[in-house]
């Protein structure tokens, strides 16, 4: 009898705590083959990258990189059983790598087109604006995939802004480091960069880290980007007898400046680091022979765990893009990951994506990878947890929306096509 009872009581127990559980949304089907949740969703994506400006060497293999994510992403929903959800690039609109066309291009993908994430732009002095005059005021999810300035991580956004590119506080840190074993301890530098949110913000922190190591800067200029010609600068970057130079600057606005640093006479190739936006062999073999030697830091797709994987997928899928640079993978993750947070909420609503991109894109949970989304559907579904392994980086996602850990690389170009990573530095939240 008292068996009897002691049993009943625990029966009791355990239905109050049972409800008690359902009542809080805590509790977990007692079953380990979790029944998938009906859902359908119709997911629109847009993207504003630089199809034209000092980037356009990059943008159009970042849409590349869109439609392939898209694709697989579609394919996953039916392969899971979800044929009536739906995921869309409602339109690629080019940002040309400058606020204005990229504020109209996100205004158009938000009013016109009802993008629920928009993607974009790459430069940060182009994302800033697009989120503070279009995404957040209209609480559109926005994710940039290779804005770098700190500006990014501080923005007032109510959430809505991520970035699946680090932060240049580490860029700076690597960039210091790299001068250090080039030029010496104590060595004077001449640094100049262009005179926008990216420029700007990555040439503070590199004179502050580099000075705090006890490096000295000579000649610190800035330029306008836009400007015809840039012999004078040239001139005065040159000036004085640096140990070597640090440059900040982009493709298209590089391409012009190098000359005029050839023609200075004084100015050393062999000498002079720059960054990830120079990291690229069709660039700088354009420009030719005067900048094989030239070296940098980038943050590197090594950092991705599926990196190696998405490489062998883009050279089997893509025809007729521009050489292949590593960077594409940034706009995968960005696809990738708001699309695992659209199926986890079952709403394309940018208020329930936003909610449910740090689970998705971190652990705890079973990792995931751009070519097993349909595994990722079917667990999503089931109530289960998803760690997403991006091609670019592991993504993991910290409170401000940033990467949570990263890998930079120190690379030196070789001449032609041929660019060398001399050494690997890892950063892990």
């Amino acid at each position: 009898m008292g068996h009897k009872r002691k049993t009943t009581a625990v029966a009791v127990i355990v239905a109050f705590a049972t409800v008690g559980a359902l009542l809080a949304g805590t509790a977990r089907p007692a079953s380990s083959n979790a029944t998938a949740r009906p859902c359908s969703f119709q997911l629109r994506i847009g993207d504003v990258l630089p199809f034209t400006g000092d980037l356009a060497a990059y943008g159009a293999n970042l849409d590349r990189g869109v439609k392939l994510a898209v694709d697989l992403q579609n394919k996953a929903l039916r392969s899971a059983g979800l044929g009536s959800s739906s995921v869309t690039l409602v339109a690629s609109e080019d940002g040309q790598t400058q606020a204005s066309a990229s504020v109209e291009a996100a205004t158009k993908l938000v009013k016109t087109d009802k993008a629920n994430v928009v993607l974009g732009e790459m430069a940060s002095t182009a994302t800033i604006p697009m989120a503070r005059s279009v995404t957040v005021p209209n609480r559109i999810v926005q994710i940039s995939p290779t804005s770098s300035a700190p500006q990014l991580t501080t923005l007032k956004d109510n959430g809505y802004l991520w970035r699946t590119y680090p932060s240049d506080a580490l860029q700076g840190r690597v960039l210091a480091a790299a001068a250090l074993s080039a030029f010496g301890k104590g060595a004077t530098i001449n640094v100049g960069a262009r005179n926008d949110a990216f420029g700007t913000a990555l040439k503070q922190l590199f004179v502050s880290q580099w000075t705090s190591l006890g490096g000295k800067v000579g000649v610190n200029i800035s330029w306008n980007p836009t400007q015809p010609n840039f012999d004078t600068e040239a001139q005065k970057l040159v000036g004085g007898d640096p140990a070597g130079w640090v440059i900040i600057d982009f493709p298209d606005t590089f391409e012009k400046f190098a000359p005029a640093l050839v023609r200075s006479g004084k100015w050393n190739a062999g000498k002079t680091l720059m960054t990830e936006a120079l990291r690229n062999a069709d660039v700088l073999s354009k420009i030719g022979d005067p900048v094989k030697g030239l070296s940098g830091t980038a943050a590197s797709a090594a950092g991705g765990p599926a990196g190696k994987a998405f490489a062998a997928y883009w050279k089997k899928k893509v025809t007729g893009a521009k050489p292949y640079t590593g960077f594409e993978g940034t706009a995968v993750d960005a696809a990738t990951v708001a699309f695992l947070a659209a199926v986890k909420a079952c709403s394309a609503s940018p208020a329930r994506i936003k909610a449910n991109l740090r689970a998705v894109s971190g652990p705890p949970g079973a990792k995931v990878t751009f070519l097993t989304l349909g595994k990722a559907v079917k667990l999503l579904r089931a109530g289960k947890d998803v760690n997403y392994e991006g091609t670019f980086s592991p993504v993991d996602f910290d409170r401000n929306g940033d990467i949570g850990s990263a890998v930079f690389e120190i690379w030196r170009y070789e001449g032609g096509d041929t660019i060398k990573t001399l050494r690997t530095i890892t950063f892990r939240g």
